[in-house]
């Protein structure tokens, strides 16, 4: 997620190569990354952090803990996208008064597309706040919420792509079921979902528009529509999501 972020801030020329300094733990990674995107490599991590106006913190959860012990100078913002770790513990963990931004991105930054929720820490500034969101909107979009809400967007837009390749895996199946091959039943299924995404992409029209303009009275679509509505995926759903909002309360208590 850290790597992809990183692509994308270079990519979308947000941030310059010559302005940017990584730490990472494996060797060949960082030797991959600083050859590639033409980054600095620091030997160590107070080394990356000499001079640094933004550190993003993306190392898993269980990893996190260790590495802001080793967290010696202080930084003008630390943004932590690390799943689970409330703002209060990062600002326990960093050195005092660290001013912290909280953030949950999805797998789709490494297209580009990716969704990030964001909360301000308690010593956060409102231009920390912006700032963040401006440099994780080079990978998509970024929202900012109340930390509150962060369970719920853990379950909606963190977890969500596997939720909808679910549904769009179960659409290949019924299609080979009706008689394509698996590959063209793939193609069929993935272009239609990602079109209908892009239409739909920035609210207008509404999903019941949109399923009203495609379904003529008692057509194909309509047909197909009585049994979903028919069906319990509406519930299903919902405790999908309430699933994983519970999970995602368990792990960041």
């Amino acid at each position: 997620m850290g790597g992809a972020i990183l692509e994308s801030l270079i990519k979308t020329k947000t941030a310059k190569a010559s302005q940017i300094t990584i730490f990472e733990t494996n060797v060949e990674r960082a030797a991959e990354l600083s050859k590639r995107l033409k980054v600095k490599n620091a030997a160590t991590l107070n080394d990356a952090l000499g001079g640094a106006d933004v550190v993003f913190l993306a190392v898993k959860p269980q990893d996190l803990g260790a590495l802001c012990a080793n967290v010696k100078t202080n930084v003008p913002l630390f943004v932590s996208i690390a799943a689970g770790k409330k703002t209060a513990w990062l600002e326990a963990a960093l050195p005092p008064k660290s001013r912290v931004v909280r953030a949950m991105p999805n797998l789709a930054v490494a297209v580009g597309a990716g969704m990030s929720g964001i909360c301000a820490g308690a010593n956060a500034k409102k231009s920390d706040v912006r700032l963040a969101a401006r440099l994780l909107s080079c990978a998509g979009k970024a929202v900012v919420l109340p930390e509150s809400q962060f369970d719920a967007v853990t379950a909606l837009s963190g977890s969500g792509p596997a939720f909808f390749a679910y549904f769009l895996q179960t659409m290949i199946d019924a299609g080979a079921a009706l008689g394509f091959d698996n590959e063209t039943a793939s193609t069929l299924a993935t272009q239609t979902f990602l079109g209908t995404a892009l239409v739909l992409k920035n609210g207008e029209p509404k999903p019941e528009d949109f399923m009203k303009a495609v379904a003529s009275p008692k057509g194909t679509t309509a047909a197909g529509l009585e049994v979903l509505e028919k069906s319990a995926l509406r519930s299903t759903v919902a405790k999908t999501l309430a699933a994983a909002a519970k999970r995602g309360k368990e792990l960041s208590a």
